[in-house]
């Protein structure tokens, strides 16, 4: 629909509605029957890093799927009808008015827009391509830095459905803009997926152990149990607020650091997630980046700076610590560091205001890469020692290969794969009666024999280990797309964490772990 189209319509809404005040949910309503589904929307072009947004002409139509980076408390002022009953807003252009009825003013929502970071390639469905490079906007509003996107400003008439921006915009002079005429909510898994898929059933278990072996065959030197852990924190997600059951947290210790001639630091564990989770980002730490960059978003001058964790809900972030050399932490450092930690501990991030900060709820998964026997900097729920299945002269190399040499499966599978993440990510399991009376009973019959057999404090079993054990039972059921706990599952679970315990266990006893530098700011179970 060209723009002149799009006028032509918003003319004739604007006649057919005598009401100034219900017309833009009038407007919101029509182009969201019109375009219904995104089927529809894939014939309209999209403003994406692939298309240039200074390709088209002024007022053409397009989608954007974006992230909401900036709102401002301050709407903005607009005529809703001229002196001679022409409708006003939405871009459409005015002679300059000397005499205005200010009944007929009206407030807009002012909002910045950018490109979903971390979104991945595959689940991408931009529709016609604008040719053309884009040009980023207002880099600093980006939370992925050298990374090409796009930056626009949003002006929302229908009010009532941008009710709930807090926080602060850039002047609209000279700053590239979009009118809205309706908007829809992105399903965190961007592509809409189902729990329990049908076209897994009955054999998620099946794809479920091709997707843990891909996992370790090309990015964890064939070690399927830490595949299967990080499958796990891929498919994690905030369930519950109160009660708290927040995404799993997970350490691969023992993690080789990049070989001199490796030809990339970033390992070989991100292109496989990337191609499997549909919004994926890697926080590389070094010295630089803790000192000088901003892990949370901050004000300055008035305008909203994006920081490396202000990531859409359902991301996974992959955290590395292998840039990290000797040297010193400054302030701004050891602040990025409690952000992370309070982000995996909390799943809010703090806002920064010159004279206030403000926590915001987020939803990221972790994965901390480190190649010590725990992380440097990090108390996360699970830590599992990698242990390649053959520890040949060229492994750690092969941890670090570039994604074009990344084996992929066939597009069946790897659909399936995607299917089977994606529908356990917007899942929700139960505990059914005979389960959780055969877990209670299992937990009372394993604290008793710990304590006749008079063994060790650290190896008592506490109810931080049964609420990690049931954390952990939820996801693997999810993995499986079975909506309810079974005995079977619990039992996996159980199995699953022993062997975890040995590895960590065998890592402790070998030579002593220097202490971690910082501590958490909430406590977590140490497992």
């Amino acid at each position: 629909m060209p723009g002149n189209a799009v006028d032509d319509t918003l003319r004739t809404l604007f006649t057919a509605t005598s009401d100034l005040d219900t017309f833009p949910a009038a407007v919101s309503a029509h182009f969201a029957e019109l375009y219904p589904d995104n089927e529809v929307l894939a014939q309209i072009p999209s403003l994406s890093p692939k298309n240039s947004l200074y390709s088209l002409p002024e007022r053409s139509l397009v989608k954007f799927n974006a992230m909401v980076q900036d709102t401002s408390p301050s709407p903005e002022m607009y005529l809703a009808t001229t002196p001679d009953n022409q409708l006003g807003g939405w871009g459409i252009a005015e002679e300059h008015l000397a005499d205005i009825d200010y009944a007929h003013l009206r407030e807009c929502s002012l909002l910045w827009a950018v490109s979903i970071p971390g979104e991945s390639q595959w689940s991408s469905n931009h529709g016609p391509t604008i040719s053309g490079a884009p040009t980023p906007s207002h880099p600093h509003k980006f939370p992925i830095p050298d990374v090409s996107h796009v930056g626009v400003q949003l002006k929302i008439y229908d009010t009532k459905a941008a009710e709930n921006s807090v926080l602060d915009t850039d002047s609209p002079i000279n700053v590239p803009t979009l009118h809205v005429l309706f908007f829809r909510q992105i399903p965190h898994t961007i592509v809409p997926r189902v729990f329990p898929s049908e076209s897994l059933l009955p054999s998620s278990d099946g794809v479920r152990n091709e997707l843990i072996a891909w996992i370790a065959e090309e990015a964890l030197a064939e070690d399927r149990e830490a595949a299967e852990w990080v499958l796990l924190a891929a498919i994690a997600r905030v369930q519950s607020r109160t009660p708290p059951i927040l995404p799993l947290s997970l350490t691969v210790s023992a993690f080789p650091s990049p070989p001199a001639e490796a030809p990339s630091s970033t390992p070989a564990l991100c292109h496989v997630l990337s191609h499997l989770v549909p919004l994926f980002t890697t926080l590389p730490l070094s010295l630089n980046t803790l000192n000088n960059t901003s892990f949370a978003p901050e004000s300055i001058n008035e305008n909203l700076h994006s920081g490396r964790l202000q990531l859409p809900a359902g991301s996974v972030c992959v955290v590395t610590e292998s840039g990290v050399t000797e040297g010193i932490i400054g302030e701004k450092g050891l602040t990025n560091l409690r952000t992370v930690q309070e982000m995996m501990n909390g799943q809010t991030l703090q806002y920064i205001f010159p004279f206030s900060h403000f926590a915001f709820e987020t939803d990221v998964s972790f994965v901390v890469l480190t190649d010590g026997k725990k992380s440097a900097f990090f108390q996360t729920h699970a830590n599992v020692p990698l242990r390649p299945a053959s520890p040949n002269e060229s492994w750690k190399l092969d941890m670090y290969k570039p994604a074009e040499e990344i084996k992929l499966p066939t597009e069946e599978t790897l659909e399936l794969f995607r299917q089977l993440i994606g529908g356990a990510k917007t899942g929700k399991v139960s505990i059914g009666e005979a389960a959780a009376s055969f877990i209670e009973e299992d937990f009372v019959q394993e604290r008793k024999a710990v304590s006749s057999e008079a063994k060790k404090a650290e190896a008592a079993v506490t109810s931080d280990d049964l609420i990690h054990r049931m954390m952990v039972a939820r996801l693997i059921a999810l993995s499986l797309h079975e909506p309810e706990v079974s005995v079977e599952i619990w039992k996996r679970t159980k199995d699953l964490e022993r062997k975890r315990k040995a590895r960590v266990h065998v890592d402790a006893s070998a030579t002593p772990t220097p202490p971690t530098p910082i501590a958490p700011s909430t406590p977590m179970p140490s497992t």
